[in-house]
């Protein structure tokens, strides 16, 4: 009897995660030693409040590091292609004011969504992995997968802030930046795809390897970059039907 006290200690210690700040660090460094610990332990919540409060307050320090007309220039370009051609220009104006002065809308806006995209990722891999290829990971486990992985993003963002503090016009790291400046479906496609989720993708794939046994981090990654360049390619056909709407 005297050893139980022992034991369980050692089962605590066995199944405990490293803290929040070292997890992040994990996500970039480490992920399937990160993936390994989550597999055990899911812990989402505090994942995702961080997250959520991070994105919410680089939102509001944009403007406060970024030159106002960077920063419109670059606003100006990401919303052109969603304002049909002809439109009257205070309709563009307006967007770019909202674009360029975040407000109570930005914080409602993440709060809802953030959670939305986590569950969203980790229901489209349960859906494959679980519902059909037999896996057995749990929701909660590839939630917890999600939350850390996204991080990610929030580091390109970061970057992104970086390069237009110095007065580049650059929101999305993109293959776009690297050829020749093309125009149409394809501009709009190459230009859409951020690196940095593609990478979120490939770390995604480390943790279906975890999760599943016997599944390779080529099928999660896989899998979800094809999804994502499906919506890449969507948002691109969207962006050129409006943009025709008045031509």
């Amino acid at each position: 009897m005297e050893h139980l006290p022992e034991s369980s200690e050692a089962s605590v210690e066995e199944h405990a995660i490293p803290s929040l700040p070292v997890r992040i660090v994990q996500v970039f460094v480490s992920p399937a030693a990160l993936f390994d610990a989550l597999r055990q332990r899911p812990a989402w919540m505090g994942a995702t409040l961080a997250l959520i409060g991070l994105s919410i307050a680089l939102q509001f320090l944009t403007p406060v590091i970024v030159p106002e007309e960077v920063l419109r220039r670059a606003a100006e370009a990401r919303i052109a292609d969603f304002i049909p051609a002809g439109a009257d220009p205070e309709v563009l104006e307006q967007q770019v004011d909202a674009a360029v002065t975040p407000g109570v809308g930005v914080v409602v806006g993440t709060i809802i969504m953030t959670p939305l995209v986590l569950s969203l990722i980790a229901g489209l891999l349960l859906i494959a992995f679980n519902v059909m290829l037999g896996g057995e990971a749990s929701f909660k486990q590839l939630l917890s997968a999600a939350a850390h992985a996204m991080y990610i993003g929030t580091a390109g963002g970061l970057v992104s802030i970086g390069l237009m503090a110095v007065g580049a016009e650059i929101v999305t790291l993109s293959p776009g930046l690297f050829l020749p400046e093309m125009e149409g479906f394809i501009g709009r496609f190459l230009n859409g795809i951020n690196v940095f989720s593609v990478w979120t993708c490939g770390v995604l794939g480390v943790a279906v390897s975890r999760f599943y046994p016997g599944r390779s981090v080529a099928a999660g990654t896989t899998y979800l970059l094809v999804l994502y360049l499906i919506f890449v390619a969507a948002v691109a056909v969207f962006a050129g039907l409006l943009a025709g709407l008045a031509g």
